[in-house]
């Protein structure tokens, strides 16, 4: 299961600097890396007006996807799919990078259950003001951090020239937060404790592993259950 970090900050804060650097680094060590970068132009379109993928949309596909040699792009139309919230998209984001190590998302500064690291542009900015719009803020990314520190002692600071105590405070927390068992019901996540995890995934793997054609080595097992089939075929 992923680890899910959100890079927040102004406009021209550098945000992409830093996502990079990371998967860079991140992908240099090992680690697989997605990203999800927000967007907040609405007129700027990346799907084209008439095309094949465009006219499927239009006639009520929820979801559309190209695949060409080298990309495979996905379109989603949230309502259709009943994707109203951020809570809606975490689910959904959980399910497709499932085996990542680490997801970034830039931007995302109001989605309150991601983690996030905030860049701060210019001297200007108030910290009390933003940590009052945000939740689950991990630290901030300054400029001359002395001078920082100096004004909120409290608070965790990462210099810009420090860009290696980043990457290695986000590899601990990946490795510190890594989930062994997702479970999801309707579409919603369901948080469980370590021995809960044991005891839906040990018997599974057991189970697993008498069938035939089982490689020896299982590194990753998915199960999708749909109650209603399975029900209504047991009352018949």
């Amino acid at each position: 299961m992923s680890y899910f970090l959100a890079i927040s900050g102004y406009r021209k804060a550098g945000k992409t600097i830093l996502g990079t650097y990371l998967v860079n680094k991140l992908t240099e060590l090992g680690y697989k890396v997605g990203v999800v970068k927000s967007c907040h132009e609405e007129k700027i379109l990346t799907d084209i007006p008439q095309k094949d993928t465009w006219n499927y949309r239009e006639s009520g596909a929820s979801a559309v996807a190209l695949f060409q040699k080298k990309f495979f792009t996905l379109y989603l139309q949230p309502e259709k799919l009943n994707f109203f919230s951020y809570k809606d998209w975490y689910s959904y984001f959980l399910s497709l990078f499932w085996v990542y190590d680490l997801v970034i998302f830039e931007g995302f500064k109001n989605f309150d259950i991601l983690p996030k690291i905030w860049i701060i542009r210019d001297e200007t900015e108030d910290i009390k003001e933003i940590k009052s719009c945000l939740r689950n803020l991990l630290g901030f990314v300054v400029k001359n951090k002395k001078i920082w520190q100096k004004r909120y002692p409290d608070e965790k600071f990462w210099d810009w020239d420090e860009k290696e105590e980043i990457l290695n405070f986000i590899i601990e927390f990946i490795n510190r937060n890594k989930k062994r068992v997702l479970l999801k019901v309707n579409g919603n996540k369901i948080p469980l404790k370590d021995f809960v995890e044991d005891i839906l995934a040990l018997p599974v793997i057991g189970f697993i592993k008498a069938l035939k054609g089982i490689p020896e080595e299982i590194f990753d097992i998915e199960i999708k259950i749909n109650v209603s089939n399975i029900l209504d075929k047991k009352v018949k």
